[in-house]
Protein backbone atom coordinates (compact mmCIF):
# COMPACT_ATOMS: atom_id res chain seq x y z
CA UNK A 1 0.00 0.00 0.00
CA UNK A 2 1.29 3.33 -1.11
CA UNK A 3 1.05 6.95 0.58
CA UNK A 4 -0.38 9.13 -1.10
CA UNK A 5 0.47 13.28 -0.33
CA UNK A 6 -2.14 14.87 -1.64
CA UNK A 7 -1.53 18.84 -2.31
CA UNK A 8 -3.96 20.45 -0.69
CA UNK A 9 -2.80 18.22 2.89
CA UNK A 10 1.20 20.11 2.30
CA UNK A 11 -0.65 23.51 2.01
CA UNK A 12 -2.40 22.77 5.16
CA UNK A 13 0.99 21.85 6.91
CA UNK A 14 2.74 24.66 5.66
CA UNK A 15 0.49 27.19 6.72
CA UNK A 16 0.29 25.68 10.46
CA UNK A 17 4.27 25.87 10.34
CA UNK A 18 4.14 29.21 9.43
CA UNK A 19 1.48 30.48 12.00
CA UNK A 20 3.25 28.28 15.18
CA UNK A 21 6.59 30.35 13.95
CA UNK A 22 4.89 33.55 12.62
CA UNK A 23 4.07 34.48 9.28
CA UNK A 24 7.69 36.40 9.02
CA UNK A 25 9.72 33.83 10.26
CA UNK A 26 10.95 35.72 13.51
CA UNK A 27 12.24 34.00 16.11
CA UNK A 28 11.79 36.82 18.06
CA UNK A 29 13.46 37.94 21.46
CA UNK A 30 14.77 35.32 23.86
CA UNK A 31 16.07 36.63 28.21
CA UNK A 32 17.36 33.80 29.49
CA UNK A 33 17.35 33.70 33.38
CA UNK A 34 19.71 32.04 34.74
CA UNK A 35 19.04 31.03 38.44
CA UNK A 36 22.32 29.96 39.56
CA UNK A 37 24.35 32.90 38.17
CA UNK A 38 20.77 35.18 39.41
CA UNK A 39 21.19 37.13 35.52
CA UNK A 40 19.01 37.81 32.76
CA UNK A 41 20.34 37.31 29.33
CA UNK A 42 18.98 38.99 26.54
CA UNK A 43 19.29 38.12 22.78
CA UNK A 44 17.78 38.83 19.36
CA UNK A 45 17.13 35.47 17.89
CA UNK A 46 16.88 36.77 14.61
CA UNK A 47 20.48 37.98 13.70
CA UNK A 48 22.02 37.14 17.37
CA UNK A 49 22.58 40.64 18.51
CA UNK A 50 23.15 40.43 22.48
CA UNK A 51 21.35 42.25 24.33
CA UNK A 52 21.99 43.94 28.16
CA UNK A 53 23.01 41.60 31.10
CA UNK A 54 21.28 42.09 34.43
CA UNK A 55 22.11 41.50 37.47
CA UNK A 56 18.91 40.19 39.37
CA UNK A 57 17.65 38.48 42.57
CA UNK A 58 14.92 36.07 42.71
CA UNK A 59 12.78 33.84 44.57
CA UNK A 60 13.40 32.69 47.66
CA UNK A 61 13.59 28.70 48.27
CA UNK A 62 10.34 28.73 50.12
CA UNK A 63 8.94 30.54 46.93
CA UNK A 64 11.26 29.43 43.90
CA UNK A 65 11.29 31.79 40.60
CA UNK A 66 9.52 28.69 38.44
CA UNK A 67 11.78 27.00 35.65
CA UNK A 68 10.27 27.07 32.41
CA UNK A 69 9.70 28.60 28.66
CA UNK A 70 7.03 30.91 29.29
CA UNK A 71 5.86 34.03 26.47
CA UNK A 72 5.84 37.69 27.05
CA UNK A 73 3.17 39.54 25.50
CA UNK A 74 3.08 43.01 27.30
CA UNK A 75 5.39 45.34 29.30
CA UNK A 76 3.60 47.43 32.13
CA UNK A 77 4.86 50.89 32.86
CA UNK A 78 4.13 52.27 36.38
CA UNK A 79 2.40 49.57 37.36
CA UNK A 80 -0.11 49.35 40.27
CA UNK A 81 0.89 46.57 43.06
CA UNK A 82 -1.85 44.28 43.63
CA UNK A 83 0.06 41.62 46.58
CA UNK A 84 -1.01 38.22 46.11
CA UNK A 85 -1.86 35.57 49.33
CA UNK A 86 1.41 35.54 50.90
CA UNK A 87 2.68 38.86 50.71
CA UNK A 88 -1.25 40.05 51.89
CA UNK A 89 -0.06 37.97 54.78
CA UNK A 90 3.22 39.46 55.50
CA UNK A 91 0.88 43.11 55.77
CA UNK A 92 1.21 44.03 52.25
CA UNK A 93 -1.94 46.51 50.73
CA UNK A 94 -2.62 47.37 46.83
CA UNK A 95 -0.48 50.38 45.80
CA UNK A 96 -1.94 52.94 43.06
CA UNK A 97 0.37 52.96 39.62
CA UNK A 98 3.51 54.43 40.06
CA UNK A 99 7.52 54.07 39.33
CA UNK A 100 8.22 54.55 42.88
CA UNK A 101 5.86 51.34 44.16
CA UNK A 102 7.55 47.97 45.00
CA UNK A 103 7.40 46.99 41.09
CA UNK A 104 9.83 49.52 39.99
CA UNK A 105 9.34 51.25 36.56
CA UNK A 106 8.09 48.30 34.46
CA UNK A 107 6.91 44.73 34.95
CA UNK A 108 6.83 41.77 32.50
CA UNK A 109 4.31 39.58 34.01
CA UNK A 110 5.17 35.90 32.83
CA UNK A 111 4.10 32.24 33.71
CA UNK A 112 1.59 31.02 35.89
CA UNK A 113 0.80 33.23 39.19
CA UNK A 114 1.38 36.15 38.46
CA UNK A 115 5.56 36.39 38.36
CA UNK A 116 6.99 38.77 36.35
CA UNK A 117 10.28 40.47 35.75
CA UNK A 118 10.10 43.99 37.45
CA UNK A 119 11.80 46.91 38.22
CA UNK A 120 12.31 48.31 42.21
CA UNK A 121 15.16 45.94 43.44
CA UNK A 122 17.53 47.30 46.63
CA UNK A 123 20.85 46.92 45.03
CA UNK A 124 22.25 45.12 47.81
CA UNK A 125 19.58 41.97 47.76
CA UNK A 126 20.66 41.40 43.88
CA UNK A 127 22.48 38.36 43.83
CA UNK A 128 20.13 36.64 46.73
CA UNK A 129 17.05 34.83 46.50
CA UNK A 130 14.73 37.02 48.30
CA UNK A 131 11.72 37.18 46.16
CA UNK A 132 7.86 35.88 46.81
CA UNK A 133 8.72 34.40 43.22
CA UNK A 134 9.32 37.31 40.89
CA UNK A 135 12.60 38.51 39.54
CA UNK A 136 13.72 41.81 40.33
CA UNK A 137 16.45 44.27 38.94
CA UNK A 138 17.31 47.98 39.09
CA UNK A 139 15.30 50.31 37.61
CA UNK A 140 17.89 51.60 35.32
CA UNK A 141 18.79 48.35 34.00
CA UNK A 142 15.47 47.20 33.26
CA UNK A 143 15.00 50.84 31.44
CA UNK A 144 18.01 49.40 29.74
CA UNK A 145 16.37 45.98 28.82
CA UNK A 146 13.43 48.04 27.70
CA UNK A 147 15.54 50.79 25.30
CA UNK A 148 17.32 47.97 23.61
CA UNK A 149 13.75 45.55 23.35
CA UNK A 150 12.34 48.77 21.43
CA UNK A 151 15.38 49.71 19.17
CA UNK A 152 14.77 45.63 18.26
CA UNK A 153 11.61 46.63 17.43
CA UNK A 154 9.94 44.47 19.33
CA UNK A 155 7.45 46.94 21.46
CA UNK A 156 4.42 48.53 20.18
CA UNK A 157 3.59 51.84 21.27
CA UNK A 158 2.71 52.81 25.15
CA UNK A 159 -1.08 52.62 25.83
CA UNK A 160 -2.27 55.02 28.55
CA UNK A 161 -4.69 53.23 30.91
CA UNK A 162 -7.40 54.54 32.82
CA UNK A 163 -5.65 53.43 36.24
CA UNK A 164 -2.56 54.90 35.22
CA UNK A 165 -0.39 52.36 34.38
CA UNK A 166 1.01 52.49 30.68
CA UNK A 167 1.01 49.09 28.79
CA UNK A 168 2.98 48.01 25.20
CA UNK A 169 1.82 44.92 23.77
CA UNK A 170 5.24 42.71 22.52
CA UNK A 171 5.46 43.63 18.74
CA UNK A 172 7.86 40.60 18.06
CA UNK A 173 7.77 37.16 19.86
CA UNK A 174 9.31 37.54 23.43
CA UNK A 175 10.29 34.69 25.77
CA UNK A 176 11.62 33.79 28.91
CA UNK A 177 13.61 30.87 29.51
CA UNK A 178 14.02 30.33 33.33
CA UNK A 179 16.81 27.60 33.91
Amino acid sequence: MSLRIRPISVAFVVLGMSLLIGSSGDPGLLLVLDREHFELHARDLRDGVEGPTLRVSLGSPSHRTPAGRYPIYEVVRDPGWNPGPDARALGATKLSPSSDGPLGVAKLPFGPGGFAVHGGANPLLLGKPVSLGCVRTLNEDLLALLDWMDRRSALEGVVPQPDGEQHQQVARRVQILVR
